[in-house]
């Protein structure tokens, strides 16, 4: 238990920018600690439906991040704070305001991935010499992220995760991969980081090239009027609920972002019972894929390569499609709310007590 185990009465402030539907990964902290907790958050692009009411507690709207400067003193009985990021100035200097008040303990939360570039390199001494001291942890979704934060100099027994993943209540299998139809989903934002020009490439060769299955896409965005022709079924944007009927409708994900920091919507779909194909360029493929298990890691992210996987899946037999939905399944079950749970607790037992 959360307030028992630790040595003070825990009063923490979780900040989310953009709050996502993997923001109910709370749930399990916020049914426990009730009002103890104080959650704030800046609006989604896309607004999600009845979140409050899923999570069954209070947000606190912020109209951007460094607004809480100006609203330090509605929160100046915090002891334990996470938040995101360390580009907004104001939470940096909120840090210092609640460090020398009630000497709290604060928590990095990040799903930047670890891409070894002169970026990072100018990063990691900006961070150590800047960053590193407003810092006493760090939250971060898999594998990638914690590889980033201990470049950057964040000891490696202060580095936690997982903070994204799939949220049980809505991301569950509710339909046997073989009772599905015969479909590849994608779902995101129809932009060229997210290779949606690539996919719709790949699959209208796949289907000239006698491949039978079919392609939904879940989203919009510029790249939309490429999202024509026969066999390609396209949507706007969905709600949480309806993305995760899409995901136990169909077999497949098709993921190949040339770059996407964790991608959420890859452990969802796992989360759903699909088999995957995603690239080394989305964190989350360090965590959720293994390479001809559960799908298909592509090396490369070409038309060529994607049209492989598709055909490659297409001709799975019903065998091996049940085991990789399994293998999806299993692992997605190590990024939900009680995994969350878990991490903060031992956060809390770390830098608290």
């Amino acid at each position: 238990m959360l307030k028992q185990e630790s040595k003070i009465l825990l009063r923490p402030l979780i900040f989310w920018e953009g709050f996502p539907a993997c923001g109910l990964l709370l749930k399990k902290v916020a049914d426990e600690l009730g009002e103890d907790l104080v959650v704030v958050a800046t609006k989604p692009a896309v607004p999600f439906l009845g979140l409050e009411e899923e999570l069954g507690h209070k947000i606190i709207w912020l109209n951007e991040p460094n607004e809480i400067w100006s609203r330090r003193d509605e929160f100046s009985d915090r002891n334990f704070v996470l938040h995101t990021g360390w580009g907004h100035g104001d939470w940096l200097k909120f840090d210092r305001f609640l460090k020398k008040k009630n000497n709290v303990k604060i928590v990095l939360v990040s799903d930047n991935r670890f891409r070894n570039d002169f970026r990072q390199w100018l990063g990691a001494i900006y961070f150590r010499f800047f960053l590193r001291r407003y810092f006493d942890g760090a939250f971060t979704p898999g594998i990638s992220g914690k590889k980033l934060l201990a470049f950057l100099g964040m000891p490696k027994d202060h580095i936690y995760s997982p903070n994204y993943g799939a949220y049980e209540g809505i991301f569950k299998s509710t339909r046997q991969i073989n009772e599905r139809r015969n479909e590849f989903l994608f779902v995101g934002q129809l932009i060229k980081r997210k290779s949606i020009d690539l996919v719709i490439q790949a699959f209208k060769e796949y289907k000239l090239e006698g491949g039978r299955w079919s392609l939904r896409i879940s989203g919009d965005g510029p790249l939309a009027a490429l999202c024509e022709g026969g066999a390609i079924f396209l949507e706007g944007f969905l709600q949480p609920n309806e993305v995760a009927e899409r995901m136990n409708n169909a077999k497949a994900f098709i993921f190949p972002s040339r770059d996407d920091n964790w991608g959420t919507a890859l452990c969802e779909a796992a989360a759903c019972g699909m088999l995957l194909v995603s690239a080394k360029s989305t964190g989350a493929s360090f965590d959720i894929l293994t390479d001809e298990e559960n799908g298909y890691l592509l090396e490369k992210i070409t038309k060529e390569d994607i049209k492989r996987a598709m055909f490659r899946i297409e001709r799975m037999s019903n065998e091996e499609l049940a085991s990789g939905s399994a293998e999806s399944i299993r692992v997605a079950g190590r990024f939900d709310s009680g995994a969350y749970y878990e991490a903060f607790k031992k956060m809390q037992n770390d830098l608290c007590d």
